[in-house]
């Protein structure tokens, strides 16, 4: 970590093992920023980016799935009426969570949002989605879509009838009795959170502001971008995660995050591809995780029991900076070499 630190792959990072729901390694290298705004600790706040998907898209829809309030077969349709006869129609809340829906992957709506008043964006963006054209038959190819999780927190919010942040923050920390990861509105002044890009858009060096500008725009409170934690914080909801799939713990029912966790499309998250995983070649059958594009991760090996988080600013000051796509799979892998005698050939 500290050579990363001096070779440029981020100012600062925390790096987090996790065994039997207790941390057994920790270490946090660097400082929040390069002008050495202060020292990483392990109380540091990072911008968690996508992995946002899981730790709030995810657990909020199986919440709502468990209460009776959401099925996730079910045409959006059902749920969203102005969609019938739209191409949306028989998409499903799954197709959203699986990257499957057909939707785009991206789009700058942030240039036209951020004209607009506040009270306005949420319609307007609602019809900016809805005039996305399909790129492919839902449930038959996966491309990972940020646009197909702002649609899913459409729905979410129109079943629950209240705001996504309050939603996660009562159904999801409330019940865990967790204090972290949080959204932005949330956070307790900027003396501890990590710097992240100098915007050339909002024209600074963003801290306590969502990274993501599509979520900045809806005020910072998403389900594709928009949580900041620790790496001890993330590390506590990831395992509560895995003890759901144990079916034990309190976040949710074990069928359902077996479904969404070990499934061929599985929901809001990923498994390690063949090939140049950023999770490294240590991993076994059946882990799974999350990237964040501001240079977050977290990685599970269910059949080990081990949750492992790592946490940059890999984009400060500037996200071309990519060295951080050899420097994730190196320390995944000399962790699980140390740590359990991997065997890992030389490739």
């Amino acid at each position: 970590m500290d050579r990363a630190v001096g070779q440029g792959v981020f100012p600062g990072g925390q790096f987090v093992v996790i065994e039997g729901g207790e941390s057994v390694f920790e270490v946090v290298a660097g400082t929040l920023s390069k002008n050495n705004q202060g020292a990483v600790t392990p109380e540091t706040y990072y911008d968690l980016a996508s992995l946002t998907k899981p730790l709030v898209g995810l657990n909020l829809s199986l919440f709502l799935v468990s209460s009776g309030l959401l099925d996730l077969d079910r045409d959006l349709a059902y749920y969203l009426p102005d969609l019938k006869g739209h191409a949306l129609e028989t998409v499903t809340p799954a197709h959203l969570l699986s990257h499957t829906s057909g939707l785009p992957a991206w789009r700058a709506f942030y240039e036209e949002l951020a004209l607009l008043s506040e009270c306005d964006r949420h319609s307007f963006l609602k019809q900016a989605i809805r005039h996305c054209d399909l790129e492919a038959i839902p449930g038959k190819v996966r491309c990972y879509s940020d646009i197909g999780f702002m649609l899913l927190q459409e729905v979410v919010e129109r079943v629950a009838g209240d705001g996504a942040k309050n939603l996660y923050n009562m159904h999801i920390l409330g019940k865990l009795g967790l204090k972290e990861p949080v959204y932005s509105a949330d956070l307790e002044g900027t003396f501890r959170v990590a710097s992240t890009e100098v915007c050339p858009w909002r024209m600074k060096a963003l801290c306590g502001e969502v990274h993501d500008d599509n979520a900045w725009v809806l005020g910072g409170e998403a389900l594709h971008a928009g949580l900041f934690g620790s790496a001890r914080g993330v590390g506590e909801l990831v395992w509560a995660m895995h003890e759901a799939w144990l079916g034990v713990g309190g976040l949710g029912d074990s069928a359902l995050y077996h479904r969404a966790l070990f499934s061929d499309f599985s929901l809001g998250v990923d498994h390690p591809s063949s090939i140049g995983s950023a999770s490294g070649r240590g991993f076994g059958p059946g882990s799974w995780g999350h990237l964040g594009f501001t240079g977050t991760s977290f990685w599970v090996d269910p059949g080990r029991g081990v949750v492992v988080i790592l946490l940059t600013n890999r984009v400060h000051p500037s996200r071309e900076n990519s060295a951080i796509r050899q420097f994730r799979p190196r320390i995944h892998d000399l962790f699980m070499s140390m740590r359990y005698g991997v065997c890992l050939d030389s490739r």
